[in-house]
């Protein structure tokens, strides 16, 4: 059973009355009933729980709403729909790869879904949302279940050839899903073991102990002066600081003029700058987790001695474990990351500086089932992001070797800024880590990693028929060579108080969309402009004839001067480049998918002479016409997405701001026998 709830936070080391913030409580499901006991079954912490799980597990869980309702005036999206002061709820289970499924029991019983997203869970303590505003009790209605009685049921089959790895869980109720998540809703799940992928020796005979892996969830909080917590989540929250004010040790004070008093916090598990001891001079893998709703994050492991950063081993990026062939170039590696890593040599190199990325050295494949070892000195994890490591001591030229006695660094994030129109998220230190005495006797340089299943081979085993909802529907494939191209900015509206806001002045993001043919030419009648989402409006994906998987191109071009984090549900994707040279990682035909992903950060646009941001300082994006006009400049982020779940779910951009906001698209993967 998991049970979103308010519970004081008591793990901030913050004086005076403990904030409060909205948590899962889990325990064991009673037969009957919607409580958990009060035993040592029940957990309710707000650095989040991990629910460890196998390939081939079947996930059931029964979810209750127990949320307080929130005033309206402090929601951002109030506006959209009234009934958000009632605080529904869901689940989503971020990063499978398993069904869609809507509801499969009729009434009166308990609804029953899988990882489907469109239904709002009522507290029924805090009324009828029926009754409260029938107007957008009808709205919401027409668009997905609204359950009012506070509680549903999650089945999920996890498919047996599921790659393990790391995933998590979160609430993703559009409107709300950055202030559910700002509160502290959300944790994490572990799919197999780090043995199945990640080994000590060539040969295998070593694999790395579970006992060897750290889990660790990047969640933080904003609380006001009065200690009582700021959900609405606000990127300059600690601006206007001294110039020589040092690193805040997992806090940084309010701004002085807008929350004087008050204090933003950053956690790893909850818990404010920890000391992480290193168990074992072999050091340890660490899964980091993002669960921010929208704060990114520049990780960076400083030595203490020397000040130099230490570079870590990258095993996965969203839950596959990473799989470069020996000829990959660095440049190749950092544009199939998405430019989230500052690599390193894994070892010495010669010639190679520390941390100098234009000197970087990859060390060949160290076994024909092992992929090329990646190393780097700095993460950047966008919201929503997972990045597993092997952390172990190692010299100023990235060589593991003997930690002298007393050996400490630094985690911290460095700061962040996401373009000229975006944010500038805060510098903090994270966490001690402690090292031990001693060197590696397991490892001599890096892991060893193991291919993982692809995801396009990975479905689960169900009716595809029986996960569609309403009547069929026309969809027909993409014609050969066609590939979809998908534009992030925001929308115009004719009532807004200025580009990209709405009459409100709230900013509002949103989609286009355009088919294109095999020549590079936009498909007639295809075209969509900038849209905020709308829940009928889909994206029709259909499955290969004998139901096997349908892989897609998408062309994503990003027209803000802020960066956005495309996200998908139900698959994963990797990088390519329709014209990369055919022994190529980028080649769309590779073996080495490099990463298989399910976000990814898309560039920002810049403007030119005559766009919407040239001619007004307020706009934060170009307009679809100015790029077509070539009035703006934007890169393209070419990805392949194989569709193996047939059903409705949604593509967005995972920093919950912009969610929220509009920029999300709904999809209907539709069988090849509809």
């Amino acid at each position: 059973m998991v049970i979103a709830q308010a519970t004081p936070v008591s793990s901030l080391d913050i004086s005076g009355p403990q904030p409060v913030g909205w948590i899962y409580t889990v325990c064991p499901r009673p037969a009957p009933g919607t409580t958990c006991p009060a035993n040592a079954d029940t957990v309710s912490p707000y650095g989040g729980v991990r629910l460890a799980l196998q390939p081939g597990d079947r996930l059931k869980i029964r979810f209750v709403n127990n949320l307080p309702s929130v005033p309206p005036d402090s929601l951002d999206r109030i506006h959209d729909d009234p009934l958000l002061a009632l605080n529904p709820s869901n689940l989503h289970t971020h990063g499978l790869i398993v069904a869609p499924a809507p509801n499969s029991a009729p009434p009166p019983r308990v609804p029953v879904y899988g990882d489907f997203i469109f239904t709002s869970v009522f507290n029924p303590a805090n009324g009828n949302p029926a009754a409260y505003d029938p107007g957008a009790f009808t709205k919401i209605h027409a668009h997905g279940d609204v359950v009012s009685t506070g509680a549903v049921d999650y089945d999920i089959q996890i498919p047996a050839n599921h790659p393990s790895g790391a995933y998590w869980f979160h609430p993703h109720m559009h409107g709300l899903a950055l202030n559910q998540l700002s509160a502290g809703l959300s944790g994490i799940i572990s799919i197999g073991n780090v043995a199945n992928y990640a080994c000590a020796d060539e040969s295998c005979r070593h694999p790395v102990p579970e006992s060897a892996v750290r889990h660790l969830i990047l969640k933080d909080m904003q609380v006001l002066a009065d200690n009582t917590g700021f959900f609405q989540e606000d990127p300059d929250f600690c601006a206007n600081q001294a110039s020589d004010a040092p690193l805040g040790e997992g806090v940084c004070p309010g701004d002085p003029s807008a929350y004087a008093g008050g204090q933003w916090f950053f956690t790893l598990n909850g818990q404010r700058y920890p000391k992480i001891p290193v168990a074992t001079a072999d050091g340890e893998v660490w899964r980091f987790t993002n669960a921010s709703g929208s704060a990114s994050y520049d990780l960076r492991l400083i030595d203490d001695q020397t000040q130099l950063p230490m570079a870590v081993q990258i095993l996965s990026i969203d839950g596959v474990a990473l799989s470069f062939p020996s000829g990959a170039t660095a440049d190749q590696m950092v544009e199939i990351g998405g430019n989230r890593l500052r690599l390193a040599p894994c070892g010495a190199a010669s010639g190679a500086a520390p941390g100098a990325l234009s000197a970087v050295s990859v060390a060949p494949a160290l076994s024909p089932f092992s992929a090329a070892p990646v190393c780097a000195t700095e993460i950047v994890m966008m919201p929503a992001t997972r990045v597993e490591t092997y952390v172990v001591y190692r010299d100023a030229r990235n060589r593991i070797a003997s930690a002298p006695e007393k050996a400490t660094a630094t985690l911290l994030s460095a700061g962040i800024s996401t373009g000229p129109g975006g944010d500038s998220w805060p510098a903090v230190k994270l966490a001690k880590v402690v090292f031990p005495k001693g060197r590696s006797q397991a490892v001599s340089e890096a892991l060893h990693l193991k291919a993982q299943p692809s995801p396009e081979t990975v479905s689960a085993p169900l009716a595809s028929a029986a996960v569609l909802r309403g009547p069929s529907f026309s969809c027909q494939p993409l014609a050969a060579g066609h590939h979809r191209r998908i534009y992030f900015g925001n929308p115009n509206v004719p009532d807004g108080t200025g580009p990209g806001s709405d009459q409100y002045g709230e900013a509002i993001f949103g989609l286009g969309y355009e088919e294109i043919d095999e020549h590079g030419q936009p498909v007639p009648n295809t075209f969509q402009d900038f849209k905020r989402f709308d829940p009928a409006d889909t994206l029709c994906v259909r499955i290969n004839p004998g139901e096997t998987s349908v892989t897609e191109t998408w062309e994503l071009y990003n027209l803000a001067t802020e960066l956005h984090n495309f996200h998908i549900h139900q698959t994963k994707f990797r990088r390519i480049d329709p014209a990369a040279t055919m022994d190529g990682p980028l080649n769309p035909a590779s073996r080495h998918a490099g990463v298989w992903e399910d976000t990814v950060p898309l560039p920002v646009a810049e403007p030119g002479p005559g766009s919407q941001p040239a001619l007004d300082p307020e706009a934060t994006s170009c307009t679809i016409a100015d790029f077509k006009a070539g009035r703006c400049t934007a890169t393209p982020i070419y990805v392949s997405i194989p569709f193996t779940q047939p059903g409705t779910f949604v593509f967005h951009c995972h920093i919950l701001e912009h969610e929220d906001g509009g920029m999300m698209r709904a999809v209907r993967v539709a069988p090849a026998s509809n």
